[in-house]
C-alpha cells in the first residue's frame, strides 16, 4: 500500500535492466566528413564562400580592363588549388596503417585506467586493439591511432598526421596567397572609390548609367545586379577586415609550423616540451606569492 503518495522503499531493482548501468559504445571517426561536424569547419567553409563571392563577384570586376585577366587568374588559381588540397586533407584517413586494415569503425574497446596506465603500451593500442608504429598517437577526438600525429585540426575536423601534413600546409599557404591578392584588390578599390570612381566603371554595363556614380553594378559581367555605392563600400570594408584578420592568423600558423619543421618537431611534441616549463613557472609564481618565513 502506498500511503500519502510516498515512493516505496526499494531494496532491489524491479527489473534486470535497472541493475546494469548503460555503457556508451565508443566509435571512431574516419575523416573530416564524419559526424559530428565541428563549428569551426562550418565557419571555414562559410568564409571561403564569402571571400570567393565578394572577391570574384564584386571586387575583381571593378578593376580596369587591363588588370582584369590578372585579377581573375592569379587569385583564382590560388583559390582553386586551396579548394583541392583542403578537400583532400579533410577527406583522407590519417589513421595508422594497421588501424586502416582493421574494421575500426565498429564498437571499440573501452579503455580502463585500472588495467593499463597508457592507451598505447609497447606499440600496442588497447583501444584500437592493434600494433601501431612508434610515431603513432591515439587521438581522443577521432578515437583512433594516427601515424605521425601532429595535432587534431578543428578547422579541418580531422587529424593532421603523416598522410595529410603537407596537404594541410599547402592549404594554409594557398589560402594566404589567394586571400592576400584579393586583399590588395579590395584595398585598391576602396581607395579608388574616393579618389576617382570612374576608374572602376570600365565595364560596358556602366554605359547605361552614364555619370550617376551613386548607382553601381555587382556580379559583372555574367549577372549584373544594380546596387548603391554605399553597399559596395560596406562590403569592401567588411572584406578587408575579415581577410586581414584571416591572413594574420594563417600567417602566424604557417610561421609556427615552419619553426616546428626547422626544429624537427611536431605540434604534439612541442606541447609536451612546453608543459614542464609551464609547470615550473606556476610553481615559481606560487613561491613568489607566499610570504617568506624565517
Amino acid at each position: 500500500m502506498n500511503i500519502c503518495n510516498k515512493p516505496p522503499n526499494k531494496t532491489a531493482p524491479e527489473s534486470f535492466g535497472e541493475a546494469v548501468p548503460e555503457v556508451q559504445v565508443q566509435r571512431a571517426r574516419r575523416n573530416g566528413w564524419s559526424w559530428p561536424l565541428h563549428l569551426f569547419q562550418i565557419i571555414a567553409w562559410l568564409l571561403y564562400l564569402f571571400f570567393a563571392m565578394v572577391g570574384f563577384g564584386i571586387l575583381v570586376p571593378l578593376l580596369p580592363h587591363h588588370w582584369l585577366p590578372a585579377g581573375y587568374i592569379c587569385p583564382g588559381v590560388c583559390f582553386i588549388y586551396h579548394l583541392v588540397v583542403h578537400l583532400t586533407a579533410v577527406s583522407i584517413d590519417p589513421a595508422d596503417a594497421n588501424v586502416r586494415e582493421k574494421n575500426y569503425l565498429g564498437p571499440l574497446a573501452t579503455f580502463s585506467r585500472n588495467q593499463h596506465a597508457h592507451v598505447i603500451e609497447n606499440h600496442h593500442c588497447h583501444v584500437c586493439d592493434v600494433d601501431v608504429s612508434a610515431k603513432s598517437k591515439h587521438c581522443g577526438t577521432c578515437n583512433k591511432c594516427v601515424c605521425g600525429f601532429d595535432h587534431h585540426c578543428k578547422w579541418l575536423n580531422n587529424c593532421v598526421g603523416e598522410r595529410n601534413y603537407w596537404l594541410f600546409l599547402n592549404s594554409v599557404l594557398s589560402a594566404i596567397l589567394g586571400l592576400g591578392l584579393l586583399l590588395l584588390i579590395a584595398c585598391y578599390i576602396f581607395v579608388e572609390f574616393f579618389i576617382d570612381p570612374m576608374m572602376l566603371r570600365s565595364d560596358r554595363h556602366f554605359d547605361v548609367l552614364k555619370n550617376h556614380t551613386d548607382r553601381w553594378f555587382v556580379f559583372l559581367p555574367a549577372a549584373p545586379v544594380e546596387t548603391r555605392a554605399s553597399a559596395i563600400l560596406v562590403m569592401a570594408g567588411i572584406f578587408i577586415l575579415l581577410s586581414l584578420m584571416t591572413v594574420i592568423l594563417l600567417g602566424h600558423l604557417l610561421t609556427f609550423h615552419i619553426y616546428l619543421m626547422w626544429n624537427k618537431l611536431t605540434t604534439y611534441e612541442y606541447i609536451l616540451q612546453q608543459r614542464p616549463q609551464q609547470e615550473a613557472k606556476e610553481v615559481d609564481k606560487q613561491l613568489e606569492s607566499c610570504p617568506s618565513q624565517v
